[in-house]
């Protein structure tokens, strides 16, 4: 096909030519853009992206095929595609999946990465299926299966593109290694038999740079055709937003021409490329904003890791401007909800590219420079940036396990030592206490209290419970209430402890001890429900409504729970009589999730000695964990077994003593030892001051 009068290969290299040299001018005024914000001034004006041709897979304008995008062939045509790839983002622990790296960071054997492409955890109650089973019964989360459920967060390229043995899908090389492979089947949700994956079907999705650096992505359009299976036009999804494509009533994308230029470009403004937005990161991370005084309610399913499972919103905006949803006493709320988002600061200020010469750590002291915005490394920087991005070290994400504490910690722009006037023996605090601490002492969001796989409702899924809302979380008509958090040691940077806030998740699953893992959510369900039925729900056992249902046979949160030993038994009967689990054990597991963000001012920081220094120190306080858990089972901890859970209340409650027994908080802790020695010490003053005392009578009698 002919564009203008060249030929469409030959504008191709001119263009992919100019491009090198606009990105190259780019970074260069982008860089001293970044430098002029750092010191308060006008930033520079950034150059727009070239205009590019969008190419298929055969490296052909899409506009002359009617393919969908490939970004291996279009944005790889200047950029190194595996290098990018080759990054958590797009890897998710695959290309951690080494025994050895597991064992040394002390990970349980099951866990096949540190990643969620292979970790199990509580939440979904999932976990890839690793290479070499052989038994069905050993199927839980296969590759493809896994696509459809986590694709739509997870940026194509790597897990979407390669199989476990390393070879490319869709390849000669690529070929199932056994009926049993979990790069090539799924288990059928209807039959529960593991079946064949078509991948000529489905296609493969390759890395979406769409959905983190075109300001109009669509996460909402991707997610549907990931879903589906339809991993092929995921990022043609990703841009039904931008105009540049059309979806039709079938769901199925052409491309708009009016967004393209004569010679086959897309508009450079349209497609409008750029450093990764702070919406573009919400999409998967959490509700932030620049400034926004409405927070739209999501569903369930539509998972926000920030937001729903810490509690964090990232938005410049303040609280009291809040106008929906429904924030309990707002009106007093006069501060942001996040001070740094109302400074400007958007994601890629800490969590920025390494290699960034615009951003990245460097000196130059023979110039007697601190900080030297522009390095020599910038085509390397364009060519081959690392999207390994910096990252902080916080329960419990693990992945790119090497690439910790990589960014901008609080210390590397605030001089706290020249500040906070009030607090005395600032060292020491600053070494027990991240800085969370003191700026996140309450979070005016809900978030996840509990996810509980080991009882199923009637609807094949886990029994979940928020904390700080009264409602509804997808009504925006529901009160936040908000919640306190609770307070755990984590590993500093150095590597000393430190206490840091948390939101506490508390699961309930089945472990397998003869396998050694969890019991999976497949054979949960196929001990609780009977047969189910195409296109139908799901019916409890008989002997699941007698044991658990209320007089009319219903169960409901209130009944969904084990409050005798009995039911745990006939738990673990049809577990063995339906699955073959000779030996399950219920077990509960509370999970931290770390606040790193909804960060207040000094005007809201706590300040008060006696907040953390008093019989009823914030640091000791309890958090409610849900309204029953099982007595007698055993508790896990970050994947070890320790006792957090006090039930001696109304209702189960976090119990952090042993978590913090490392550090003594003057009048709060209590050392056995120290206090038998003071109260010998105070005995011991007495007695001779008896003694003396006699003794000075006796003599004065004589005398």
């Amino acid at each position: 096909m002919i564009f203008g009068k060249r030929p469409l290969q030959a504008r191709m290299g001119k263009i992919t030519r100019l491009c090198k040299s606009w990105l190259l001018l780019a970074l260069f005024f982008s860089s001293f853009s970044i430098m002029a914000e750092a010191q308060g001034k006008q930033p520079s004006l950034r150059l727009a992206h070239p205009s590019i041709f969008l190419k298929d897979e055969d490296g052909k304008n899409v506009l002359s095929t009617n393919k969908a995008i490939s970004t291996r062939q279009t944005c790889g045509a200047c950029h190194d595609y595996a290098f990018i790839t080759d990054s958590f983002h797009f890897q998710q622990g695959k290309n951690e999946m080494n025994p050895g790296l597991m064992k040394g960071h002390g990970f349980a054997g099951f866990n096949t990465s540190p990643g969620m492409f292979g970790k199990f955890s509580i939440l979904p109650n999932r976990q890839l299926t690793p290479v070499g089973v052989a038994n069905p019964g050993d199927v839980d989360l296969t590759q493809p299966e896994w696509l459809t459920k986590c694709g739509v967060c997870h940026t194509g390229g790597g897990i979407s593109e390669f199989d476990l043995h390393g070879h490319r899908l869709l390849t000669a090389d690529a070929k199932p290694h056994g009926p049993l492979d979990p790069s090539y089947t799924i288990r059928d949700r209807i039959t529960g038999k593991v079946v064949p994956w078509d991948w000529q079907k489905s296609g493969i999705t390759e890395a979406d740079c769409f959905i983190c650096h075109a300001p109009k992505a669509s996460r909402g359009d991707r997610r549907e055709v990931v879903a589906a299976g339809n991993f092929r036009w995921a990022n043609n999804a990703t841009l039904a937003k931008s105009d540049i494509v059309v979806k039709d009533t079938k769901g199925n994308f052409t491309y708009n021409r009016k967004a393209f230029n004569a010679d086959g470009t897309v508009k450079s403004e349209i497609l409008n490329l750029s450093d990764p937005p702070l919406e573009n990161c919400a999409q998967c991370h959490g509700f932030s904003a620049r400034n926004a005084s409405t927070i739209q309610p999501i569903q369930h399913a539509d998972i926000l890791r920030g937001t729903e499972k810490a509690g964090w919103i990232y938005n410049g905006s303040k609280i009291s401007e809040t106008v929906s949803p429904r924030i309990v006493g707002k009106e007093k709320m006069d501060y942001p909800w996040d001070v740094h988002a109302a400074k400007g600061l958007g994601c890629i200020d800490c969590h920025f590219s390494p290699n960034n010469p615009g951003r990245k750590f460097q000196g130059d002291s023979e110039k007697h420079l601190s900080y030297k915005p522009v390095g020599e490394g910038i085509a390397e920087y364009l060519k081959r940036p690392d999207h390994n991005f910096a990252r902080g070290n916080i329960p419990p994400e693990t992945v790119n396990i090497t690439r910790h504490n990589t960014m901008r910690g609080c210390a590397e722009c605030h001089d706290a030592e020249k500040t906070h006037a009030f607090l005395p023996y600032k060292t020491q605090h600053f070494k027990a206490l991240a800085c969370q601490t003191c700026h996140i002492s309450e979070v005016h969001f809900w978030a996840y209290r509990s996810d509980e796989w080991g009882f199923l409702m009637d609807t094949g899924a886990s029994r979940i419970t928020f904390r700080g809302i009264r409602g509804d979380i997808v009504d925006p008509d529901s009160e936040i209430i908000g919640f306190k958090p609770a307070y755990v040691s984590t590993p500093a940077k150095d590597g000393h402890l430190e206490i840091r806030p948390t939101n506490l998740i508390t699961g309930l699953y089945w472990f397998d001890k003869t396998k050694g893992r969890p019991v999976f959510t497949w054979q949960i369900q196929k001990a609780f429900f009977l047969d189910r039925q195409v296109g139908g729900g799901w019916e409890y056992r008989p002997e699941i409504v007698k044991a658990f249902g209320d007089k009319d046979g219903i169960i409901d949160f209130p009944q969904a729970r084990y409050d005798t030993p009995e039911k745990i038994a006939l738990v673990k009967r049809l577990l063995l009589e339906h699955v073959g689990i000779a030996d399950p054990e219920l077990r509960i597991e509370v999970v931290p999730w770390a606040m790193s963000h909804s960060t207040m001012g000094k005007a809201q920081a706590i300040k008060d000695c006696k907040a953390c220094h008093a019989k009823n120190s914030i640091l000791r306080r309890p958090m409610e964990l849900n309204d029953f858990l099982p007595k007698g089972v055993p508790v896990y901890y970050a994947g070890k077994q320790v006792n957090v859970v006090d039930q001696s209340g109304k209702e189960p409650t976090f119990d952090n003593r042993s978590l913090l027994r490392s550090f003594y908080i003057i009048g709060n802790s209590r050392v056995l030892w120290v206090e038998i020695l003071g109260w010998l010490s105070v005995a011991g003053a007495l007695l001779f001051s008896f003694i003396h005392g006699f003794i000075r009578i006796l003599g004065a009698k004589k005398s």
